[in-house]
């Protein structure tokens, strides 16, 4: 059960308190997705304007040893590299590959190696299963493949079951299965075997293929 009050580093200085009785929408500043009818925290000084969801309220102010970043700690914080720096390149989510929504966002950072996550991308797992690839787990693998559900090209971190040479993004891991097809081993790193036709794979959270920029950060590292 969530806590009625709470005290959070995102917010210092004011106690954030659960509601469930909003009558505007309301947007969530460590995701910036809306807060549903389920609630979340609020800061009630009139000038703050800050809110959370209860979820992301949970998520530690300090990451250690994350699989896909291990070198070093990673914290949860909403500063940005400068301006002009976003306006050059654009900032990213270095697992997801998604943009970062213009404005205050939070993210888990490496200061040292300018390495940026998604909270959410935290909650990855290290092995999963999949309806589409019962007979196995999959492992979370830095690596490039083409993804067996979508038989688009999957870069950098995505699931993979080494037995039977499967690879699948991490969106398409409960996605619909592709017509009249098995999801099994096929030459060319998980490519769907000849002659089938890719489904549309049903997108279940925001992660899409990585770019193949964070393969050298990580080697560099």
């Amino acid at each position: 059960m969530a806590a009625p009050k709470i005290n959070h580093f995102a917010h210092l200085g004011h106690e954030l308190k659960l509601r469930d009785d909003y009558h505007l929408p309301r947007y969530c500043d460590m995701c910036t997705e809306k807060i549903d009818a389920s609630g979340g925290y609020s800061c009630h000084h009139l000038l703050c304007d800050f809110d959370l969801h209860k979820e992301c309220a949970t998520y530690p102010e300090t990451l250690s040893s994350f699989f896909v970043h291990p070198w070093h700690d990673l914290t949860l914080s909403s500063s940005a590299p400068s301006p002009s720096a976003v306006a050059a390149a654009g900032e990213v989510c270095h697992v997801c590959r998604k943009d970062v929504h213009a404005g205050v966002v939070f993210l888990y950072r490496c200061a040292p190696c300018g390495f940026a996550m998604h909270p959410r991308c935290s909650r990855l797992p290290r092995e999963v299963h999949s309806e589409l690839h019962p007979e196995h787990s999959l492992g979370a693998v830095a690596g490039m493949g083409t993804c067996a559900a979508c038989a688009k090209p999957c870069y950098v971190w995505l699931y993979r079951c080494g037995v039977c040479n499967v690879d699948l993004h991490i969106d398409c891991l409960h996605g619909a299965k592709p017509p009249s097809t098995n999801v099994t081993g096929a030459a060319g790193g998980g490519a769907a075997a000849a002659g089938e036709q890719p489904g549309s794979a049903k997108l279940v959270g925001s992660f899409v293929e990585l770019g193949t920029s964070v393969v050298n950060m990580i080697g560099n590292n």
